[in-house]
């Protein structure tokens, strides 16, 4: 063999080689991606068993969920940290999985019926009949009344709000500040916002400029696919709880690079639930007709 015939031949070897390992290599390999479908009849898959560490703490490659609990001048309350892989795994889910439908369900089963690792109620839509309301994609209704702030979360698993909101401040929002490229998947027509970007906020919405003390519920994004519920106990009453602005003070205590922690229906509503498990008390609870949740994507093979 001459010497270019014995060039050639190492090259080809060297070549194949490289073919080889990029084949082969788990380093090199192409990352498996999970995804849910948008639709809200799409459930989050099981979860596995081996997933959970105890009854509050759950992992697998597409979601982790650690619970906590802490007392604050004498007040229980209860923090959820979740991760997720993929936006698709922050979902809704509405009672009898219709709009129209108005009756109420308890927010375990509900949350059981869509396999949530962690889940929070929601806005109670159709308990009113106003509001921006998305859901999984879908609008479903397009009728602020410009007292409360609404709360979008896109495709990208973000949350944006919108102040006191009108059908016109909407509409502005979603053609100039909303980003091009993404969709609005959820949105909650509730509030107020309490933190955004690390600071405490001015509670402008009139219908909760009150100073009482009850039960209060949180979602709060803490970074890209980052999320806490934060929750603590009260009575209906108004005698036992946190008022809305020492709530807001407490999450900013908690997580002070925030980007936003939106208000949700507390009260006899609260309901934060992990796997199977109510984590907080509620004397007093009560049907709901949505939850907020976050679902694992994983399926073993």
């Amino acid at each position: 063999m001459n010497k270019g015939n014995i060039i050639r031949w190492i090259a080809v070897s060297l070549m194949l080689c490289c073919i080889a390992l990029t084949v082969s290599s788990p380093a090199i390999a192409e990352e498996k991606t999970y995804q849910l479908g948008i639709d809200q009849l799409i459930p989050g898959n099981p979860t596995i068993p081996s997933g959970w560490t105890d009854a509050e703490n759950y992992s697998d490659p597409t979601i982790t969920v650690t619970t906590e609990h802490m007392v604050v001048k004498k007040l229980p309350c209860s923090i959820v940290r979740i991760k997720i892989a993929d936006p698709s795994q922050i979902r809704t889910a509405m009672s009898h999985d219709d709009y129209s439908k108005t009756g109420y369900v308890k927010a375990l089963a509900l949350s059981k019926h869509v396999n949530a690792v962690a889940a929070v109620n929601g806005d109670f839509f159709k308990y009113y009949d106003f509001g921006y309301l998305v859901r999984q994609g879908v609008l479903y209704r397009d009728a602020p009344n410009g007292k409360r702030d609404v709360l979008f979360i896109d495709d990208q698993g973000d949350f944006y709000a919108v102040r006191n909101a009108k059908s016109e401040d909407i509409q502005d929002f979603l053609t100039s500040t909303f980003p091009k490229d993404r969709t609005v998947i959820n949105t909650f027509t509730l509030g107020p916002v309490l933190v955004e970007n690390g600071e405490v906020q001015e509670i402008t919405t009139r219908e909760f400029q009150h100073c009482y003390k009850m039960q209060r519920v949180a979602i709060v994004q803490l970074g890209h696919l980052e999320y806490a519920i934060v929750e603590c106990d009260g009575k209906a009453d108004a005698s036992y709880g946190m008022t809305m602005t020492d709530f807001a003070a407490f999450i900013k205590e908690l997580f002070p690079d925030c980007l936003l922690a939106y208000n949700l229906d507390g009260g006899g509503s609260t309901n934060v639930i992990v796997g199977e498990k109510r984590i907080h008390k509620n004397p007093n609870t009560r049907q709901i007709s949505d939850i907020l949740y976050f679902a694992s994507a994983y399926t073993e093979e």
